[in-house]
């Protein structure tokens, strides 16, 4: 496997002891997580740390309900990384509070990712890809870790997170790919629910296809999202969801499959999609994805080339820092990961894929050195 410029976390066993080896090598990346968005809650929320503590406690009963092993795993990254565990359950519902929670008004638009994905079948490989650009606030180039969890039951997987949160983009060893999106319409209100880090640890432990589209589907779901999955056997699906259950998704398979951040929900949408009241962005960046895998044959360089695409800088595919915002106002690419199911690879760049090289990570052989006990209690590399 090559050096990954990330630091790495490995856990594996139970759900209180895999989050507690996550907590201990990440023990400093944790506090910063919690110090960026105690920052970034007062901003969009406009709410202070101790209310948002409060509210987190409303969606206890959902994420136990939805998987008795999240809430005992939460509390070990707080175990492991000093920290209480009422500040780590925050952090893991960070959309919920953003954009859920009377955010105010000129503040609730997202700008926060491009992915896409191509089949077996427009794949030169004959391997599915999926693919995307994480854009997000420039603190969480200090923030982040690949996070490898071997638990006792189910796949394993590898997935670049912000320390202390559960999961986002990866790949499991069942073969599953997982990209995703935020959404906001009208229908976020910050009501109690499954939180979308949670649904997206779920689809991590998923072991097909068909099983990551009921859990995503069945809700209750306390946000809107978008996810883009894809399975070793060459399948391909984009999940739009709004709060709430079966009645609120819309399931779309395809060749080629691109998302931003606005609904492609077909209209009239029964709500009011946020992403496209300040629509430009999100809109430019689906044309741009559409564009670079329209034809022929689609392979990884060619896919990573479309994540480097800079139509709109500093707003772009590719995002850039913008002089011209605070830093907490800001998006830009912070990673960009591109999957390869078949082959059971992911590649993820350190900050923006035109400045630094994706660099490959075998899945197998991390979950294989989790499950083997590779890591000491020490932080890992830049972890602290």
């Amino acid at each position: 496997m090559a050096a990954v410029a990330w630091p790495v976390v490995f856990a594996s066993g139970g759900p209180r002891e895999r989050g507690r080896a996550y907590g201990e090598q990440a023990s400093g990346r944790v506090a910063a997580t919690i110090a960026c968005y105690d920052e970034i809650f007062r901003h969009y929320a406009g709410i202070p740390w101790r209310e948002v503590r409060s509210t987190a406690e409303a969606f206890v009963g959902d994420i136990e309900r939805h998987d008795a092993e999240v809430l005992p795993e939460l509390e070990g990254i707080a175990e492991g990384a000093g920290v209480d565990a009422e500040d780590v359950l925050a952090i893991n519902l960070r959309t919920e509070i953003m954009f859920g929670l009377d955010a105010r008004p000129g503040h609730a638009a997202l700008k926060e990712c491009t992915a896409l994905c191509v089949t077996s079948e427009a794949s030169p490989s004959a391997s599915p890809l999926v693919a995307q650009n994480w854009d997000w606030k420039p603190a969480a180039r200090d923030t982040c870790v690949v996070l490898t969890s071997a638990p006792h039951r189910g796949p394993g997987f590898v997935t670049l997170v912000e320390a202390g949160l559960l999961a986002k983009c990866g790949m499991n060893e069942a073969g599953i790919a997982v990209a995703t999106n935020a959404l906001t319409s009208s229908r976020d209100r910050g009501r109690p629910g499954v939180p979308y880090h949670v649904i997206l640890r779920g689809l991590l432990r998923a072991s097909g296809l068909d099983e990551a589209i009921d859990l995503v589907r069945r809700g209750p779901r306390a946000s809107s999202a978008n996810y883009l999955l894809a399975e070793r056997s060459g399948r391909a699906v984009d999940i739009e969801v709004t709060p709430g259950g079966p009645g609120e998704a819309r399931v779309t398979e395809g060749r080629r499959l691109v998302h931003a951040n606005h609904f492609l929900w077909p209209t009239p949408r029964p709500f009011r999609d946020v992403g496209r009241v300040d629509g430009d962005d999100s809109l430019r960046r689906q044309e741009r994805g559409e564009r670079a895998i329209a034809e022929g044959p689609v392979g990884v360089q060619a896919v990573m080339e479309a994540l480097r695409d800079h139509e709109g800088r500093p707003s772009s595919v590719c995002a850039h820092d913008d002089p011209t915002l605070a830093p907490v106002e800001d998006y830009v690419t912070v990673a960009s990961m591109v999957a390869d199911p078949r082959a059971g690879v992911l590649w993820i760049s350190h900050g923006n894929p035109c400045e630094r090289a994706h660099e490959p990570i075998d899945v197998a052989e991390m979950i294989e050195r989790a499950r083997a006990g590779a890591w000491s209690s020490a932080p890992a590399s830049g972890t602290s």
